[in-house]
């Protein structure tokens, strides 16, 4: 580890509009400085997309150097343009806990990921709905406690047209996501 482990912030926040992004990001990195923790948002790549031959590639690069980069990962995982998390954001999730490093993943959602799928067992397409109460998906409720990490949830209700940008951000939740983070990189420095 660097002498200031590092935190990848993955989550649905770089699609917001800029002041609120902006917000968010600094205070994350408030918070994890706070911790004696350094905070990496894929905000913090500078990459001049019109200049780029492809731009999608260029930011994919971009984000995963970050992530090699990183001693841990917070990924937000409240649901965005739907029920569930953002598909970037699993993505990341995933990728980080492949290559061994600690993550925790946090909602500001309290509603279970099966009652907020249209429909009781089954949705309105005839697939089944996960009935279990998780917080999302079975895989990365159970992924991320399998890897030795949490998944925390806030109280915020879900509501019926999704949460607006400003909402994706809960003090209080982020700092118990820091300390779950920071007592996984203590245990496994401690190894």
């Amino acid at each position: 580890m660097a002498s200031t482990p590092s935190v990848y912030l993955a989550g649905p926040e770089v699609f917001f509009p800029e002041a609120v992004r902006a917000h968010i990001d600094r205070r994350r990195k408030v918070l994890l400085m706070e911790a004696g923790l350094e905070g990496l948002s894929p905000s913090d790549n500078a990459i001049d997309i019109a200049h780029e031959a492809d731009p999608a590639r260029a930011i994919y690069d971009a984000n995963l150097a970050l992530m090699a980069q990183a001693d841990g990962l917070i990924a937000n995982l409240t649901p965005f343009r739907g029920p569930s998390a953002d598909a970037g954001t699993v993505y990341e999730l995933g990728y980080m806990l492949g290559q061994g490093k600690p993550a925790v993943g946090f909602t500001v959602c309290q509603t279970p990921y099966n009652a907020r799928v249209e429909g009781e067992d089954i949705d309105p397409n005839g697939a089944a709905i996960e009935p279990f109460g998780l917080a999302d998906n079975l895989m990365l409720d159970c992924g991320l406690a399998r890897a030795g990490g949490v998944m925390l949830q806030g109280e915020r209700a879900y509501p019926p047209t999704g949460f607006a940008p400003a909402d994706y951000f809960d003090e209080a939740l982020f700092r118990q996501a820091v300390a779950c983070l920071k007592r996984l990189m203590s245990a496994l420095a401690g190894q």
